[in-house]
């Protein structure tokens, strides 16, 4: 890796990682345990932080780590990525050369991830991926690009042209999901398709013409969590052009979404971002904008130092 890529790479240490730290640590029963238990936390929620921003969803409190009777049997730094498997974060220190992979981590891994801390603490450093730790002994220089890590556990972008075939994932579901006929028609008429048009011109388009598609949310950690709605419209415009529209809601649809909140859509053809912020009163955030098909486009959320990031091409 050259500087630029370690640089690109550092991620910051913040108070929630040391507060889940300092609370698993304290459970254990000497010194180098509380040191051991403390330095994993700090490696998997680096990790897990990271992978937010790439919009790759996590799930912290299903690893062995977040586990009060586990990780004080075990050294476990494992997090779990939903139907991928167990990522090892494995903690490396300043001028260690080789990670020692204990044997209760060497099973059921889909890899291992060497995670650098500085001496304060206060950021890591992703050194590098390997898929097995069979010896037990992983040499720091042999670790492979990054490259391969994203390859392994990276979602694709959402095919927005597979929708017009009415092929859709899981995950998103209909818009009659979240709006009972009469808000739909309201929101329809009000305030979605008034037209895709970056202009805000009052352009009169029929429901029939639009396809959309709603998907829950997680903001946060566990307790903290905000739920919210993520409505994503589209339809075919001139040209050949690709009208978007994207809108974040409330779970609960009579409440407000949280001060601060942020929705930014970067177009892949462009440097600058288009981003709208909730204000007191917002019960929902909305970006249009028309793009060329086999564009990338990326949708971030975000709320203080937590990110989701969603991917679309067309």
């Amino acid at each position: 890796m050259n500087s630029k890529e370690k640089q690109f790479l550092q991620i910051p240490l913040g108070i929630e990682a040391h507060r889940f730290a300092g609370k698993f640590a304290a459970e254990q029963i000497n010194t180098e345990k509380s040191k051991q238990v403390y330095l994993n936390t700090l490696a998997v929620y680096a990790v897990h932080r990271y992978l937010k921003i790439l919009g790759i969803k996590t799930d912290l409190s299903q690893g062995d780590c977040w586990n009060p009777i586990l990780r004080n049997r075990w050294n476990v730094a494992d997090l779990v990525i939903p139907n991928i498997g167990k990522l090892e974060c494995c903690p490396v220190l300043p001028g260690e050369t080789t990670i020692s992979v204990p044997p209760e981590a060497t099973e059921e891994r889909i890899g291992y991830l060497a995670v650098q801390f500085t001496e304060d603490l206060d950021k890591v450093q992703l050194l590098g991926f390997t898929k097995t730790a069979i010896t037990g002994i992983i040499e720091i220089n042999q670790l492979r690009s990054l490259d391969e890590f994203i390859d392994v556990i990276s979602p694709q972008p959402v095919n927005l042209g597979n929708w017009f075939a009415a092929i859709f994932d899981e995950v998103w579901q209909p818009i009659e999901t979240l709006f009972n006929p009469q808000q739909l028609a309201f929101n329809r008429r009000k305030l979605a398709f008034k037209g895709f048009k970056q202009d805000n011109s009052e352009e009169t388009i029929s429901s029939q013409e639009i396809i959309e598609r709603v998907k829950e949310i997680n903001l946060g950690l566990l307790a903290n969590s905000q739920q919210l709605n993520l409505v994503v419209s589209i339809r075919k415009e001139e040209n050949q052009e690709l009208g978007c529209l994207f809108q974040v809601y409330p779970m609960n649809m009579e409440e407000y979404l949280p001060v601060g909140l942020k929705l930014k859509v970067i177009l892949e053809s462009d440097e600058a971002e288009k981003k709208v912020e909730a204000e007191e009163t917002k019960k929902s955030l909305k970006i249009r904008l028309t793009e060329l098909p086999g564009k990338l486009i990326t949708v971030q959320i975000y709320l203080d130092n937590e990110y989701v990031t969603e991917q679309f091409i067309f």
